[in-house]
Protein backbone atom coordinates (compact mmCIF):
# COMPACT_ATOMS: atom_id res chain seq x y z
CA UNK A 1 0.00 0.00 0.00
CA UNK A 2 1.34 3.39 -1.02
CA UNK A 3 1.98 5.77 1.93
CA UNK A 4 0.53 8.83 0.21
CA UNK A 5 -0.99 10.78 3.09
CA UNK A 6 2.15 10.50 5.23
CA UNK A 7 4.12 12.28 2.46
CA UNK A 8 1.62 15.08 1.91
CA UNK A 9 4.17 17.80 2.65
CA UNK A 10 6.42 16.49 -0.12
CA UNK A 11 3.63 16.63 -2.72
CA UNK A 12 2.64 20.13 -1.64
CA UNK A 13 6.28 21.26 -1.71
CA UNK A 14 6.81 19.97 -5.26
CA UNK A 15 3.78 21.85 -6.55
CA UNK A 16 4.71 24.96 -4.60
CA UNK A 17 8.21 24.90 -6.12
CA UNK A 18 6.91 24.70 -9.70
CA UNK A 19 4.28 27.39 -9.19
CA UNK A 20 6.75 29.67 -7.41
CA UNK A 21 9.25 29.28 -10.25
CA UNK A 22 6.54 30.20 -12.72
CA UNK A 23 5.52 33.26 -10.70
CA UNK A 24 9.13 34.43 -10.48
CA UNK A 25 9.49 33.99 -14.25
CA UNK A 26 6.32 36.00 -14.83
CA UNK A 27 7.63 38.75 -12.57
CA UNK A 28 10.94 38.93 -14.43
CA UNK A 29 9.12 38.89 -17.77
CA UNK A 30 6.92 41.79 -16.66
CA UNK A 31 10.01 43.82 -15.78
CA UNK A 32 11.66 43.13 -19.15
CA UNK A 33 8.75 43.06 -21.60
CA UNK A 34 5.96 44.86 -19.72
CA UNK A 35 3.92 41.64 -19.93
CA UNK A 36 4.03 38.75 -17.46
CA UNK A 37 2.89 36.21 -20.09
CA UNK A 38 3.26 35.90 -23.84
CA UNK A 39 -0.25 36.88 -24.94
CA UNK A 40 -1.27 36.21 -28.55
CA UNK A 41 -3.08 38.64 -30.82
CA UNK A 42 -6.41 37.28 -29.55
CA UNK A 43 -5.70 39.19 -26.33
CA UNK A 44 -3.29 41.94 -27.39
CA UNK A 45 -4.74 42.88 -30.77
CA UNK A 46 -3.32 42.41 -34.26
CA UNK A 47 -4.18 41.80 -37.90
CA UNK A 48 -6.05 38.94 -39.54
CA UNK A 49 -5.66 38.36 -43.30
CA UNK A 50 -7.82 35.96 -45.32
CA UNK A 51 -6.82 34.89 -48.84
CA UNK A 52 -8.44 32.70 -51.47
CA UNK A 53 -5.91 30.24 -52.86
CA UNK A 54 -6.00 29.99 -56.66
CA UNK A 55 -5.05 26.87 -58.66
CA UNK A 56 -3.93 24.88 -55.62
CA UNK A 57 -1.64 22.02 -56.70
CA UNK A 58 0.47 21.49 -53.58
CA UNK A 59 -0.36 20.04 -50.18
CA UNK A 60 -1.58 22.12 -47.24
CA UNK A 61 1.67 21.44 -45.39
CA UNK A 62 3.71 22.78 -48.30
CA UNK A 63 1.55 25.91 -48.48
CA UNK A 64 1.94 26.50 -44.73
CA UNK A 65 5.72 26.08 -44.94
CA UNK A 66 5.92 28.50 -47.88
CA UNK A 67 3.70 31.00 -46.06
CA UNK A 68 5.80 30.82 -42.90
CA UNK A 69 8.97 31.26 -44.96
CA UNK A 70 7.47 34.38 -46.58
CA UNK A 71 6.45 35.79 -43.20
CA UNK A 72 9.91 35.13 -41.75
CA UNK A 73 11.23 37.77 -44.15
CA UNK A 74 9.33 40.30 -42.02
CA UNK A 75 10.11 38.65 -38.65
CA UNK A 76 6.53 37.34 -38.49
CA UNK A 77 7.30 33.61 -38.41
CA UNK A 78 5.39 33.27 -35.11
CA UNK A 79 2.09 34.14 -36.82
CA UNK A 80 -0.87 31.75 -36.79
CA UNK A 81 -1.51 30.12 -40.18
CA UNK A 82 -4.59 28.13 -41.10
CA UNK A 83 -6.01 26.62 -44.31
CA UNK A 84 -9.74 25.93 -44.51
CA UNK A 85 -11.56 23.28 -46.54
CA UNK A 86 -12.64 26.03 -48.94
CA UNK A 87 -8.97 26.65 -49.89
CA UNK A 88 -8.82 29.82 -47.83
CA UNK A 89 -5.56 30.89 -46.22
CA UNK A 90 -5.95 32.71 -42.88
CA UNK A 91 -3.02 34.51 -41.26
CA UNK A 92 -3.19 36.07 -37.79
CA UNK A 93 -0.25 38.24 -36.88
CA UNK A 94 0.71 41.44 -35.08
CA UNK A 95 -0.89 44.66 -36.19
CA UNK A 96 0.45 45.71 -39.61
CA UNK A 97 0.48 49.09 -41.29
CA UNK A 98 -0.83 49.45 -44.86
CA UNK A 99 2.73 49.40 -46.23
CA UNK A 100 3.64 46.28 -44.26
CA UNK A 101 0.44 44.53 -45.31
CA UNK A 102 1.10 45.27 -49.00
CA UNK A 103 4.66 43.99 -48.68
CA UNK A 104 3.44 40.76 -47.04
CA UNK A 105 0.83 40.22 -49.77
CA UNK A 106 3.47 40.80 -52.44
CA UNK A 107 5.87 38.28 -50.89
CA UNK A 108 3.12 35.68 -50.48
CA UNK A 109 2.11 36.12 -54.14
CA UNK A 110 5.70 35.44 -55.22
CA UNK A 111 5.85 32.22 -53.25
CA UNK A 112 2.30 30.89 -53.63
CA UNK A 113 1.21 32.28 -56.97
CA UNK A 114 -2.10 34.05 -57.53
CA UNK A 115 -3.87 35.06 -54.34
CA UNK A 116 -7.12 36.89 -53.76
CA UNK A 117 -7.28 38.99 -50.62
CA UNK A 118 -10.78 38.38 -49.24
CA UNK A 119 -10.76 40.07 -45.87
CA UNK A 120 -8.60 42.16 -43.57
CA UNK A 121 -9.58 42.42 -39.90
CA UNK A 122 -7.93 44.47 -37.21
CA UNK A 123 -8.25 43.13 -33.67
CA UNK A 124 -7.92 46.19 -31.48
CA UNK A 125 -6.43 46.16 -27.96
CA UNK A 126 -9.88 46.90 -26.51
CA UNK A 127 -11.35 43.73 -28.04
CA UNK A 128 -8.31 41.79 -26.86
CA UNK A 129 -8.75 43.04 -23.28
CA UNK A 130 -12.44 42.07 -23.42
CA UNK A 131 -11.55 38.54 -24.56
CA UNK A 132 -9.03 38.24 -21.75
CA UNK A 133 -11.61 39.32 -19.18
CA UNK A 134 -14.25 36.93 -20.54
CA UNK A 135 -11.76 34.05 -20.44
CA UNK A 136 -11.05 34.72 -16.77
CA UNK A 137 -14.77 34.83 -15.98
CA UNK A 138 -15.31 31.54 -17.84
CA UNK A 139 -12.56 29.81 -15.84
CA UNK A 140 -13.97 31.22 -12.58
CA UNK A 141 -17.52 30.13 -13.46
CA UNK A 142 -16.36 26.61 -14.36
CA UNK A 143 -14.48 26.30 -11.06
CA UNK A 144 -17.50 27.39 -9.00
CA UNK A 145 -19.85 25.05 -10.88
CA UNK A 146 -17.48 22.15 -10.28
CA UNK A 147 -17.37 23.02 -6.57
CA UNK A 148 -21.18 23.09 -6.41
CA UNK A 149 -21.58 19.81 -8.32
CA UNK A 150 -19.10 17.82 -6.25
CA UNK A 151 -20.43 19.25 -2.99
CA UNK A 152 -23.92 18.10 -3.98
CA UNK A 153 -22.75 14.65 -5.08
CA UNK A 154 -20.47 14.07 -2.08
CA UNK A 155 -20.13 16.81 0.56
CA UNK A 156 -18.43 20.19 0.93
CA UNK A 157 -15.05 18.76 1.96
CA UNK A 158 -14.82 16.76 -1.26
CA UNK A 159 -15.91 19.81 -3.25
CA UNK A 160 -13.31 22.08 -1.67
CA UNK A 161 -10.56 19.48 -2.16
CA UNK A 162 -11.48 19.10 -5.84
CA UNK A 163 -11.48 22.89 -6.29
CA UNK A 164 -7.98 23.12 -4.80
CA UNK A 165 -6.83 20.44 -7.26
CA UNK A 166 -8.42 22.30 -10.19
CA UNK A 167 -6.80 25.60 -9.18
CA UNK A 168 -3.53 23.72 -8.77
CA UNK A 169 -3.75 22.48 -12.37
CA UNK A 170 -4.55 25.96 -13.68
CA UNK A 171 -1.59 27.46 -11.83
CA UNK A 172 0.77 24.70 -13.01
CA UNK A 173 -0.27 25.23 -16.64
CA UNK A 174 0.14 28.99 -16.39
CA UNK A 175 3.52 28.54 -14.68
CA UNK A 176 4.67 26.22 -17.46
CA UNK A 177 3.44 28.74 -20.04
CA UNK A 178 5.68 31.33 -18.40
CA UNK A 179 8.67 28.98 -18.15
CA UNK A 180 8.48 27.70 -21.73
CA UNK A 181 7.22 30.95 -23.31
CA UNK A 182 3.97 29.41 -24.55
CA UNK A 183 1.65 31.83 -26.30
CA UNK A 184 -1.61 32.57 -24.49
CA UNK A 185 -4.45 32.59 -27.04
CA UNK A 186 -7.96 31.20 -27.42
CA UNK A 187 -6.54 27.73 -28.16
CA UNK A 188 -4.66 27.90 -24.84
CA UNK A 189 -7.86 28.78 -22.96
CA UNK A 190 -9.76 25.96 -24.72
CA UNK A 191 -7.04 23.47 -23.77
CA UNK A 192 -7.02 24.75 -20.19
CA UNK A 193 -10.77 24.21 -19.82
CA UNK A 194 -10.43 20.74 -21.37
CA UNK A 195 -7.75 19.86 -18.84
CA UNK A 196 -9.87 21.05 -15.92
CA UNK A 197 -12.68 18.78 -17.07
CA UNK A 198 -10.30 15.85 -17.47
CA UNK A 199 -8.76 16.42 -14.05
CA UNK A 200 -12.07 16.71 -12.23
CA UNK A 201 -13.29 13.48 -13.83
CA UNK A 202 -10.29 11.58 -12.49
CA UNK A 203 -10.71 13.21 -9.07
CA UNK A 204 -14.38 12.22 -8.87
CA UNK A 205 -13.56 8.58 -9.62
CA UNK A 206 -10.95 8.55 -6.84
CA UNK A 207 -13.30 10.31 -4.41
CA UNK A 208 -15.97 7.71 -5.13
CA UNK A 209 -13.56 4.96 -4.15
CA UNK A 210 -12.53 6.90 -1.02
CA UNK A 211 -16.17 7.16 0.02
CA UNK A 212 -16.50 3.38 -0.34
CA UNK A 213 -13.49 2.80 1.90
CA UNK A 214 -14.65 5.29 4.52
CA UNK A 215 -18.04 3.55 4.64
CA UNK A 216 -16.34 0.49 6.16
CA UNK A 217 -16.33 0.77 9.93
CA UNK A 218 -13.09 -1.13 10.38
CA UNK A 219 -11.25 1.17 7.99
CA UNK A 220 -12.80 4.44 9.14
CA UNK A 221 -10.98 4.14 12.48
CA UNK A 222 -7.72 4.85 10.62
CA UNK A 223 -8.25 7.71 8.17
CA UNK A 224 -4.75 7.66 6.63
CA UNK A 225 -4.95 3.93 5.97
CA UNK A 226 -8.38 4.29 4.38
CA UNK A 227 -7.24 7.07 2.03
CA UNK A 228 -3.99 5.29 1.18
CA UNK A 229 -5.87 2.09 0.36
CA UNK A 230 -8.39 3.91 -1.81
CA UNK A 231 -5.74 5.75 -3.82
CA UNK A 232 -3.58 2.63 -4.16
CA UNK A 233 -6.53 0.70 -5.59
CA UNK A 234 -7.09 3.45 -8.20
CA UNK A 235 -3.45 4.19 -9.02
CA UNK A 236 -3.12 1.71 -11.90
CA UNK A 237 -6.43 2.83 -13.42
CA UNK A 238 -5.42 6.52 -13.34
CA UNK A 239 -1.98 5.86 -14.80
CA UNK A 240 -3.27 3.66 -17.62
CA UNK A 241 -5.92 6.21 -18.59
CA UNK A 242 -3.41 9.06 -18.55
CA UNK A 243 -0.74 7.19 -20.51
CA UNK A 244 -3.12 6.19 -23.30
CA UNK A 245 -4.41 9.77 -23.52
CA UNK A 246 -0.84 11.12 -23.54
CA UNK A 247 0.06 8.75 -26.38
CA UNK A 248 -2.73 10.10 -28.58
CA UNK A 249 -2.08 13.76 -27.81
CA UNK A 250 1.68 13.23 -28.14
CA UNK A 251 1.14 11.86 -31.63
CA UNK A 252 -0.93 14.91 -32.54
CA UNK A 253 1.76 17.18 -31.14
CA UNK A 254 4.54 15.50 -33.14
CA UNK A 255 2.72 14.83 -36.41
CA UNK A 256 -0.04 17.44 -36.33
CA UNK A 257 0.04 20.88 -37.87
CA UNK A 258 1.58 24.00 -36.40
CA UNK A 259 -1.81 25.49 -35.58
CA UNK A 260 -2.65 22.77 -33.00
CA UNK A 261 0.76 22.50 -31.34
CA UNK A 262 -0.06 25.00 -28.59
CA UNK A 263 -3.36 23.23 -27.91
CA UNK A 264 -1.65 19.81 -27.73
CA UNK A 265 1.25 21.08 -25.61
CA UNK A 266 -1.11 22.54 -23.01
CA UNK A 267 -3.07 19.28 -22.99
CA UNK A 268 0.13 17.29 -22.43
CA UNK A 269 1.14 19.48 -19.50
CA UNK A 270 -2.39 19.53 -18.13
CA UNK A 271 -2.95 15.77 -18.22
CA UNK A 272 0.29 15.15 -16.34
CA UNK A 273 -0.63 17.84 -13.82
CA UNK A 274 -4.25 16.64 -13.61
CA UNK A 275 -3.23 13.06 -12.88
CA UNK A 276 -0.76 14.28 -10.27
CA UNK A 277 -3.29 16.56 -8.57
CA UNK A 278 -6.01 13.90 -8.48
CA UNK A 279 -3.71 11.48 -6.69
CA UNK A 280 -1.32 13.66 -4.70
CA UNK A 281 -3.12 16.97 -4.08
CA UNK A 282 -6.88 16.39 -3.85
CA UNK A 283 -6.66 13.39 -1.51
CA UNK A 284 -4.13 14.91 0.95
CA UNK A 285 -6.22 18.12 1.08
CA UNK A 286 -9.28 15.98 1.82
CA UNK A 287 -7.34 14.30 4.63
CA UNK A 288 -6.46 17.70 6.12
CA UNK A 289 -10.13 18.76 6.08
CA UNK A 290 -11.28 15.52 7.70
CA UNK A 291 -8.65 15.80 10.47
CA UNK A 292 -9.44 19.45 11.19
CA UNK A 293 -13.13 18.64 11.63
CA UNK A 294 -12.34 15.73 13.94
CA UNK A 295 -10.12 18.00 16.06
CA UNK A 296 -12.83 20.65 16.23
Amino acid sequence: MFKLIEKSRLWFLLSFAVISLGLVTMGLSALKHQSYLKFGIDFTGGSSLMFKLQDVTTSDLSIIESTRAALSSFNLEGSQIQITKESELIIKTVELSNEQRLAVVSELTKRLGSLELLEVDIIGPTIGAELKQKSLWIILAVSLLLLLYISMRFEWRYGLSALVAVLHDALIIISMAALFDIEINTAFVAALLTVLGYSINDTIVIFDRIREWLAKDEVFRNLDEALNSAVTSMFARSMHTSLTTLAVIGSLFVFGGTTIKTFCLVLLIGIISGTYSSLFIATPVLAVLFKRESHD
